[in-house]
């Protein structure tokens, strides 16, 4: 167990499994509830750092396509981040907090000229009160300078701010022994202090909903990352009704990732 009331830095990781419904669409009603709870970690003093995907996703519904082409993706990208943050803003400006929009490549975060003053952005922002929101600049990402997936995002981003603990909401309740979709006898790992080599090769790379560029996989290897840089992780499943206020009460089944758990 990760003891949240005795973090202060906190980086929350936001899947597009959590942001949209079953028709692929932006679930307002998901990402007001998400809102509200984040802002009651704001209310207890609390600096939150928030790495969203969906982007692509509202963009693709708002033009009525389905992206195939790296083109396609980017101007999805382009027309859905501008969506995405109007009701990030929208919600948090009711709980009464302000946002900012952080959009990275990966190059920034490697070249330690540009890491530095992207540092010095989010500490300044912090420091004034605002909640950063981030995401991948897919609209100008190639290959080069692309995060594999939103997990690497916000383990990279959660090293340059130096967060306490990261929190990676996803669709299911944390790591398993298994697959829990095809084996239902699959345990939840409740604590997991190392991540051995052969738990990462036996994972999928894949997304199964196909909403989100990461699988079970990328969120562990971010657990990874972070875990050897000294940072907790917790894996849990976003779609549980007051997650976040759940995990903050200590009463909420999940992955905790720590040396020190």
């Amino acid at each position: 167990m990760i003891d949240l009331k005795s973090k202060q830095r906190i980086t929350i990781k936001i899947g597009s499994n959590i942001l949209t419904d079953d028709r692929r669409q932006l679930d307002l009603n998901q990402l007001r509830h998400l809102v509200n709870q984040i802002s009651f970690l704001r209310d207890e003093g609390k600096e939150i750092i928030l790495v969203t995907s969906g982007a692509i996703v509202c963009g693709a519904e708002a033009l009525g396509i389905e992206p195939r082409s790296i083109e396609e993706k980017q101007a999805s990208a382009a027309v859905g981040q501008v969506i995405l943050m109007d009701n990030y803003q929208l919600f948090f400006e009711k709980a009464g907090y302000k946002v900012a929009q952080i959009l990275l490549t990966r190059d920034a975060l490697e070249d330690a000229q540009r890491a530095q003053h992207a540092q010095n952005t989010f500490t300044t922002l912090l420091k004034l009160g605002v909640i950063p929101v981030v995401n991948e600049n897919d609209t100008v990402a190639v290959d080069e300078i692309k995060f594999s997936d939103n997990d690497t995002l916000s383990s990279m981003v959660s090293m340059l701010v130096k967060s306490d603990v990261l929190i990676i909401l996803t669709d299911i309740d944390g790591v398993y022994d298994q697959d829990p979709n095809l084996h239902p006898d699959a345990v939840l790992l409740k604590t997991l202090h190392h991540i051995p080599q052969t738990m990462l090769e036996s994972m999928s790379s894949s997304s199964p909903s196909g909403k989100g560029r990461g699988g079970m996989r990328s969120k562990v290897e971010a657990a990874n990352r972070l875990l050897q840089a000294g940072i907790d992780v917790i894996i849990a499943n976003g779609r549980r009704t007051n997650i976040l206020l759940d995990l903050y009460a200590g009463d909420a089944p999940a992955t905790f990732c720590s040396k020190g758990a």
